[in-house]
């Protein structure tokens, strides 16, 4: 009797390392070797990540690694709609399973297992959706998750502590909810550190990837701040130009890739260009 098929197992998965990304981008480990992860490393991990699914025709990809959250959802979107998969270490077998990232729809209150609790606030410029967990979260119970229902024309900041694999199933269900413009990551101030917010999905130049800024309702002001950095920037480049010149620049896609003649690189992201 011939073995039945495992759509699961027909599919092209590529693995993609967090340290081959960081390696990309010119990282290099701290003592620990660990990566330490910027907000503006989320554009190009949006990058690497569609360059990686589409030079290897993935229908799927598995991030092998630890990274921030924002670089995560970047990642995972910038793959899409190639599958994507987290790497989960079980502590009983010591052995990493690879958990798939799913895209529920959004209904009503939110829905999922008695122990996951929701919490929506609708804000004049942002939705907050937060989940709060009773009990350790059982894997099993992924399949329930079910998402808030939030008004799409606002981002939406996720906030609660959970594993990683909830967390950005529930980013994935908000991705490509009703043209909703952006998804960031909330974690509210603690012993650790001060409150941060960060977006990590984009559809939105008013939300680029990256953008961050402290509690949530800074978001009107840090998109201003944002405004006011990309013009720096430019200026800033244009006066390098000017001063030492350019060695060479590369158009691929989207992006322009300039190398200054002191051995710096710039990646600019070309929205469009007009004569005129």
């Amino acid at each position: 009797m011939p073995e039945p098929i495992n759509p699961e197992k027909e599919k092209r998965i590529e693995t993609l390392r967090i340290e081959d990304f960081a390696k990309e981008i010119g990282l290099e480990p701290d003592e620990q070797g660990r990566f330490i992860f910027l907000p503006e490393h989320n554009e190009l991990a949006f990058i690497y990540a569609e360059n990686f699914t589409r030079e290897r025709d993935a229908q799927g990809i598995v991030i092998d690694g630890v990274a921030s959250p924002g670089v995560i959802a970047s990642l995972l979107h910038g793959a899409h709609p190639a599958e994507g998969y987290l790497l989960s270490f079980n502590k009983d077998t010591g052995e990493s399973n690879r958990i798939k990232i799913l895209e529920p729809l959004p209904q009503k209150e939110g829905f999922g297992p008695d122990y996951l609790n929701w919490h929506k606030e609708e804000k004049e410029e942002y939705t907050l959706v937060e989940f709060n967990l009773s009990s350790n979260f059982n894997l099993e119970d992924l399949s329930k998750v079910i998402p808030p229902e939030i008004n799409p024309i606002k981002p939406v900041l996720i906030s609660g502590r959970g594993p990683l694999y909830l967390t950005h199933t529930i980013a994935a269900a908000y991705r490509h909810y009703k043209g909703v413009p952006a998804v960031g990551f909330y974690q509210p101030a603690s012993k650790f550190g001060p409150a941060k917010t960060e977006i990590g999905i984009s559809h939105s130049d008013e939300y680029p990837l990256g953008m961050n800024f402290g509690a949530p309702e800074e978001i009107g002001k840090a998109k201003e701040v944002y405004k006011e950095k990309i013009e720096n920037k430019i200026k800033n480049l244009m006066g390098k130009i000017k001063e030492v010149g350019i060695e060479y620049f590369d158009v691929q896609g989207d992006y322009l890739k300039i190398k200054t003649k002191d051995g710096k690189n710039y990646l600019i992201l070309i929205k469009n260009i007009i004569e005129d």
